[in-house]
């Protein structure tokens, strides 16, 4: 399994896991913001949080977008034993992105929060399970406005891996990664807290260890 953003968020589609956003009013009243159209910004807004709101704001531009995913029983491409493991839920994620007035990206912030995803072998959710909840907030920082390249991600947050049965060991981080521009979940020039070691592998293999 590839672990992505949102396995980093430590949820969702086990991807480092992945990866990785409630809109603002779209219609101007007297005397509010100016509508900005979304197309117009750069980089291109993520379409995974359409629709978008932009809007004109002092002398920037602000647009808000939300994600709210669910998923049942659905195959991760994760396999313990040769079995392959499935999830189920779903959670809340909300972006903002400022830009500069003529539309060039400066900040990001992204809150990403997956109260309880539940994992099983079975394409029905029985059997044994493993449950990973997490929280997290991701700043993009843009040293060059517009030029995805030059961002700088810091991920902030915590996530909780527990399992069915009482007593079983949980597994736990939390705390801060930074990253080197444009190098997203790859290189690491900041880490702080317990979040740092937690890696894909180890939570697939704790994963894999609740459930067989």
């Amino acid at each position: 399994m590839t672990t992505t953003h949102r396995t980093t968020s430590i949820a969702a589609a086990a991807a480092l896991a992945l990866a990785g956003l409630t809109g603002a009013a779209s219609t101007a009243t007297a005397g509010g913001p100016t509508p900005v159209d979304p197309a117009s910004v750069t980089p291109r807004l993520n379409p995974a949080f359409a629709p978008w709101d932009c809007w004109r704001t002092g002398t920037g531009i602000t647009c808000q977008g939300e994600s709210a995913p669910t998923y049942a029983n659905e195959p991760l491409g994760l396999f313990c034993d040769g079995l392959e493991v499935y999830v189920s839920g779903g959670g809340h994620d909300r972006m903002t992105r400022w830009h500069t007035a003529d539309g060039l990206a400066t900040r990001t912030v992204v809150t990403i929060s997956t109260p309880g995803d539940v994992f099983s072998l079975s394409p029905t959710g029985e059997g044994p399970t493993v449950t990973i909840s997490s929280h997290f907030v991701r700043h993009y920082t843009y040293l060059v406005p517009g030029d995805i390249s030059q961002r700088v991600l810091t991920h902030t947050g915590a996530s909780d891996l527990g399992r069915a049965e009482p007593g079983e060991p949980r597994l736990k981080g939390a705390g801060l990664l930074r990253f080197a521009p444009g190098e997203d979940f790859e290189t690491v020039t900041a880490a702080h807290g317990t979040i740092a070691s937690l890696d894909g592998e180890q939570i697939e293999t704790w994963i894999c260890d609740g459930l067989t």
